[in-house]
């Protein structure tokens, strides 16, 4: 009987080794297709490479992929970028601008975040900043700091901070790249390893081809028009205490390196509009961005547009290119008057 156990015991122990080593194989050669979309791998990498290196830029947009769609860095002038990175929020913001610092001089940052994001509430962070491994380990093991601090695991308020550290220690797992931590999704993976390769090349063309056509800018949504009412105005805006901390030092760092800051707004579609206009959530947005210009000088709240016709959106959040041309021009205009 305990020679069974035992041989019972060491063919799930083979078991489990090989299937890890199997996972972690496909996940070293093949990123793109085990760590999650794979035309999300390519833009977020093209993005990672911009912020990492000398361009020469001096005026640049950080933000979410609202960012990215909003500003085409062409239309504003020859000497602007777009590092905006899907997901993203002001702590990639923060290390964004940390990192492009260390090869380029910043003359003007402008900023594109959608607001629920600056609430902390997107998946996006632990889909995409941690697996692509954004960060390195110092900048997460501050951010654990942080969580600590304030008792909260960043973009997950319902995690108990009974679970805090065993929660930071999970996602450590997803960092690190840890087998099981991608089990789950493994044979998704693998069906689109085997059957879309040609699809994905195609994907990560187009996709690498906009972006380095037009300096980090790429539209999301491409429809003619959306009119899906992505607002609820009976929320009250909060944001969250980590995200203020970032901003806190986007701001550090603009001051010692003289820079002139700009927070804008992304559009929403009309439709999201009626839900917003006179709303608690439109009320205690504004409350907030009065407070930050009261406690930042040097930080400007560029007033554009709120929204733009359903007929330049074309998916409920992001602009399609009709929308990006129009909020392109206005920025461009506002920012000169500014100027």
């Amino acid at each position: 009987m305990k020679q069974f156990l035992s041989k019972i015991l060491l063919y799930l122990l083979v078991t489990v080794v090989l299937s890890g080593i199997i996972i972690y194989t496909f996940i070293s050669q093949k990123p793109e297709f085990f760590l999650g979309t794979a035309v999300d791998y390519f833009q977020c990498r093209y993005q990672y490479d911009q912020i990492n290196k000398k361009t020469g830029y001096p005026n640049i947009i950080i933000g979410d992929s609202r960012g990215n769609a909003s500003l085409n860095p062409r239309q504003l002038g020859e000497h602007w970028i777009n590092l905006s990175i899907p997901g993203s929020d002001l702590f990639e913001g923060y290390i964004t601008l940390k990192r492009y610092l260390q090869h380029n001089k910043v003359d003007t940052l402008v900023m594109v975040y959608g607001m629920s994001y600056i609430s902390e509430y997107s998946r996006w962070f632990n889909l995409r900043t941690i697996p692509y491994q954004f960060i390195d380990n110092s900048e997460l093991e501050e951010l654990e700091q942080l969580e600590r601090k304030y008792n909260y695991l960043f973009h997950n308020h319902a995690a108990g901070n009974k679970t805090l550290r065993y929660d930071q220690f999970v996602r450590k797992l997803k960092y690190w790249h840890a087998p099981f931590s991608y089990r789950a999704t493994f044979l998704d993976g693998l069906n689109n390893f085997c059957f879309t390769q040609a699809e994905t090349n195609m994907a990560k063309q187009k996709v690498l081809t906009q972006l380095s056509n037009y300096r980090g800018y790429t539209n999301f949504g491409v429809a003619d028009s959306n009119s899906t009412n992505s607002i609820d105005g009976s929320l009250k805006f909060e944001p969250g205490q980590i995200n203020r901390y970032y901003l806190d030092q986007i701001m550090q760092l603009a001051a010692a390196h003289n820079m002139a800051v700009y927070l804008v707004k992304p559009p929403m579609n009309q439709t999201s509009f009626t839900s917003y206009n006179k709303s608690v959530y439109e009320t205690t947005i504004n409350q907030f961005l009065e407070g930050l210009q009261k406690k930042y000088p040097r930080l400007c709240v560029l007033q554009t547009d709120v929204w733009l016709p359903d007929t330049m959106f074309g998916d409920p959040l992001h602009v399609n290119s009709k929308g990006t041309a129009k909020f392109s021009q206005e920025v461009k205009e506002r920012l000169a008057y500014r100027h």
